[in-house]
């Protein structure tokens, strides 16, 4: 006859709550990773908060708030080395406005970076958390540039 059927309602709702929890969670790590670079930025006297630093002179570019989102991420362990980040973020400073005009913000910025420099390791034969070397930052910021020159040509200056 009928069998007695279990509902799936209860496990439905215990995945959403488990989402909904994921995503606060989510935010609020982001939330307070954006406090600690602009800890980072403020003066020491000050209390550091998100107010604070978008009423100050002060503000944290895309590509800041994007290398702070990915410092926990295992897959851009180079920008860990203070001498390649703080090279990769001369190249986006001095191409911020390129950048902005075809839509490549700090998050972009970066991925194109990694998948760059992933390149080059799949090319040479590379360990996978190979160290960054003089030579294969030489070849990141070349393959750049040649983006850079790829969408002048492309979408015009």
């Amino acid at each position: 006859m009928a069998e007695n059927k279990n509902s799936m309602v209860g496990e439905v709702l215990k995945r959403e709550k488990l989402r909904k929890d994921h995503k606060k969670e989510q935010i609020e790590t982001e939330r307070k990773a954006i406090e600690a670079a602009v800890a980072k930025m403020a003066p020491s006297e000050e209390k550091p908060s998100i107010v604070s630093a978008a009423n100050s002179r002060r503000y944290l570019s895309s590509y800041e708030i994007a290398v702070v989102k990915t410092s926990k991420d295992i897959r851009y362990y180079f920008l860990l080395e203070e001498e390649y980040a703080s090279k990769f973020k001369e190249i986006f400073q001095t191409n911020e406005a390129i950048f902005k005009r075809y839509a490549i913000d700090g998050p972009k910025y970066l991925e194109y970076i990694r998948e760059s420099y992933e390149r080059y390791k799949k090319v040479h034969s590379l360990m996978p958390l190979e160290p960054m070397k003089p030579k294969h930052f030489k070849y990141v910021v070349d393959s750049i540039h040649e983006l850079i020159h790829m969408l002048g040509q492309r979408f015009g200056s």
